[in-house]
């Protein structure tokens, strides 16, 4: 099993990285539809990777990564 730690951060600070994981959620979600399209718009990367389906996993841990911090910052307290 994964070992936790914890940390002690602003909210603000929260919120950045909140932003930062959201971008990066956003970016996987991108890559998983241009590899099942085929289509890519300019304003997006796509990062490397082969498969549709290993995008969306990877897209699926900044998700659960990105609740995790929402509920612990802000639901919690």
């Amino acid at each position: 099993m994964d070992e936790n730690v914890t940390l002690t951060l602003s909210k603000p600070d929260v919120a950045q990285i909140l932003d930062a994981l959201y971008q990066r959620l956003d970016t996987w979600k991108y890559t998983e539809q241009y590899l099942q399209t085929g289509y890519a718009d300019e304003s997006y990367c796509i990062e490397e990777c082969s498969e549709a389906e290993e995008a969306h996993r990877i897209a699926e841990c900044y998700g659960k990564i990105i609740n995790s911090i929402d509920q612990q910052a802000y639901d919690g307290k």
